[in-house]
């Protein structure tokens, strides 16, 4: 690690204590109560809680070896007769995979879905503060940013919706094509759209509102760095992008 990098690392690091505390302040009693305690109140999530054991169940299983709780996954037990029912509503299927260490070894899915919870403020203003950094070269503008993002007003007045607190990939998607642009290596477009793709899975109305960010925002940079006649730059972003939507479409 370079001198340079080191006070980056320290800031980001110092950002993220920052914002993990505000998230425990602004949520206040809800860590008092992480493994039986729900914030809000007892309808979304309820529900929520429910379809994220439901998928960290069956994907813990599908790890172990078994294909049939791949072909019951979307076969969720209600509504029944009615096949597909896990798809009557958000399948949170990015959000489990990232509590499937934790429901593996607590089987708690309350604790799992209070750690969602809590993530999300933290991650999105993260990912924020590290897309500002990266465009303002100001760690004090950057941690405003994230501030902003990711205790915005309006997430406190849908505290019940797991999945629309849930937008914490999207500046992780920009900052990934942005340095992709720069470098023109591999990894950060990779990353890039690993982001973008767990943002789809993530919420259906982000899969609708965001991915035309995601278009111009790319349509915008390219414009602005003048590579319309890159072929490698504009052939690398092509197959990402058809890679997320294949992967996103089933």
């Amino acid at each position: 690690m370079t001198s340079r990098q080191m006070p980056r690392r320290s800031n980001a690091l110092a950002a993220t204590a920052a914002y993990f505390l505000l998230a425990i302040v602004l949520t206040w009693p809800l860590a008092r109560g992480l493994t039986r305690d729900l914030p809000a109140d007892f309808g979304d999530p309820l529900l929520n809680t429910w379809i994220l054991a439901w998928d960290a169940d069956h994907l813990l299983r599908a790890l172990s070896g078994h294909l049939d709780p791949l072909r019951e996954y979307w076969h969720a037990n209600i509504y029944y007769p009615h096949p597909l029912a896990l798809a009557y509503s958000e399948h949170l299927t990015a959000q489990a995979i990232m509590i499937l260490p934790i429901y593996a070894v607590t089987r708690n899915p309350i604790l799992c879905y209070n750690v969602v919870f809590l993530s999300t403020f933290v991650l999105s203003a993260v990912g924020m503060f590290l897309f500002a950094r990266r465009l303002t070269g100001s760690s004090n503008a950057a941690f405003l940013a994230g501030l902003a993002f990711g205790f915005a007003p309006y997430r406190f007045g849908t505290l019940p919706h797991l999945q629309v607190l849930s937008s914490m990939w999207m500046p992780f998607a920009l900052l990934g094509f942005h340095r992709f642009l720069e470098s023109r290596r591999v990894a950060p477009l990779a990353g890039a759209s690993a982001a973008w793709l767990a943002q789809n899975l993530s919420c259906g109305y982000y899969l609708l509102f965001f991915s035309p960010v995601v278009a111009l925002y790319l349509a915008l940079e390219i414009t602005w760095r003048r590579l319309w006649s890159d072929r490698f730059v504009l052939a690398a972003v092509s197959v990402a992008a058809a890679i997320v939507v294949a992967l996103t479409v089933p």
